[in-house]
């Protein structure tokens, strides 16, 4: 063997040794990030509550895009006998911010000729909704998270006979 091939042969050999050094620092590196991203996940869940119970949190992705306002094929606010408007609130801690509320308009309801009858009464139908509330997250000023809350909203009227109450 000349010195020329033994050269060679050495140059391999500690190239190879470097790159097997070099594997192991990249995934030793990958491991490291990848136990460092869990360790952040553990820190932020389960968060404890003051009561001693654990908050569950989710990861959750909207897309406003996809939410298309709803058209009913016949306004039903002024074709019926218990008419009512729609009054929308606004709050930016919530999602979706904008809610409308059904207002009855009368007290009463509108007999066939379209007059007010006190012998019935209109009142609101509810229906409970689903939101997200914008909370900020304890021990960080700038950081929030959304948590799944219920409203009870109006969304229409019906008339009702009056409630009679009987005693004995």
């Amino acid at each position: 063997m000349d010195g020329g091939s033994k050269s060679q042969i050495y140059f391999f050999l500690i190239f190879e040794k470097w790159l097997n050094i070099t594997k192991t620092l990249v995934i030793g590196a990958i491991v490291m990030v990848t136990m460092l991203m869990i360790a952040e996940a553990a820190s932020k869940h389960p968060r404890k509550r003051s009561d001693g119970s654990v908050e569950q949190t989710v990861s959750l992705q909207l897309d406003p895009a996809l939410l298309l306002p709803s058209r009913n094929p016949r306004p039903l606010h002024n074709a019926s006998i218990s008419p009512w408007t729609y009054n929308t609130s606004h709050d930016e801690s919530l999602f979706p911010p904008t809610l409308s509320e059904a207002r009855c308009l009368l007290k009463g309801c509108l007999d066939l000729e379209g007059k007010e009858d006190q012998n019935l009464q209109s009142r609101p139908i509810w229906y409970q909704v689903m939101v997200l509330k914008r909370v900020r997250t304890e021990g960080a000023e700038h950081s929030y998270h959304y948590r799944l809350e219920t409203r009870n909203v109006p969304v229409g009227c019906t008339c009702v006979r009056h409630m009679v109450h009987v005693q004995e």
